[in-house]
């Protein structure tokens, strides 16, 4: 299957976990990679295990140099820049009236701010060359609900919906189309807390499906929302959770349904 045959991604924050996993999914469909990350030592493995369809350049979102850099590397190395992956984020967490503004600020600038930047080096690039494009931004089901105790991160998740919505209404005539993806818990390094088998096992009793998900469930979707197979898609938040957000009154106490 060759679905992304002479088009080229960029993932910010792809040196592993969703974001690397989109990189070994998208070249494995005909595509170039080019993987942006601060962990260089990763992302250099990573590449090497793609091959010739894959290129490491360090990446900082929080700098808007570093940003447009990738995009000119993409199109330096590969001939264009067709598809943009947001997946860069830090997770700082304690309870609100404890949060040091540092801290705060820390996982809002890559994030929130970093999202944005990245967009943005994308776009311009897009819109000068004339060039139609697709981006997925990596929110969460904390950005729908909140997560207490995570600090800046559910704010963060939820911002990146409404952001994701502004590009997509601002671009839509530039041919250029933005959604957001929302996973419910998933295995990655980012949630060492899953590795606890007690912690899998409740969330797995608390998720529809009965399970966590791993990164190529969601991946998957990913995929189809840069692909000509959503080209009337824009501006949508694409919940994949195992039907988790959806499920409050599952775990409320009272009548129950077989």
């Amino acid at each position: 299957m060759a679905r992304f045959a002479g088009k080229t991604c960029i993932v910010a924050g792809g040196a592993r976990g969703i974001g690397g996993k989109t990189c070994e999914f998208y070249a494995a469909e005909g595509g170039r990679v080019v993987i942006g990350d601060v962990r260089e030592e990763l992302g250099t493995d990573l590449a090497s295990r793609i091959g010739e369809r894959a290129v490491f350049q360090p990446l900082d979102v929080t700098d808007p140099e570093s940003c447009r850099v990738a995009v000119e590397r993409a199109v330096g190395e590969f001939g264009s820049a067709d598809h943009l992956v947001n997946c860069a984020i830090k997770m700082d967490p304690a309870p609100l009236i404890d949060l040091k503004l540092e801290s705060w600020k820390l996982v809002v600038d890559i994030g929130l701010t970093g999202m944005f930047l990245m967009c943005q080096a994308f776009g311009r690039w897009a819109i000068e060359n004339g060039r139609a494009g697709s981006i997925v931004n990596l929110s969460s089901n904390a950005g729908v609900q909140p997560y207490g105790l995570s600090g800046a991160y559910s704010t963060v998740k939820a911002g990146i919906i409404m952001l994701t919505q502004h590009i997509a209404i601002e671009w839509a005539r530039k041919r250029i189309r933005a959604n957001a993806i929302c996973p419910g818990h998933t295995e990655t390094p980012l949630t060492a807390y899953l590795q606890d088998p007690e912690v899998k096992k409740g969330r797995s009793e608390v998720t529809p499906v009965g399970r966590v998900a791993q990164p190529e469930d969601i991946v998957h979707g990913i995929l189809f929302l840069l692909s000509d197979e959503a080209a009337y898609i824009t501006a949508a938040r694409l919940d994949i959770d195992g039907g988790l957000t959806s499920s409050i009154f599952n775990h409320m106490p009272g009548r129950k349904w077989d």
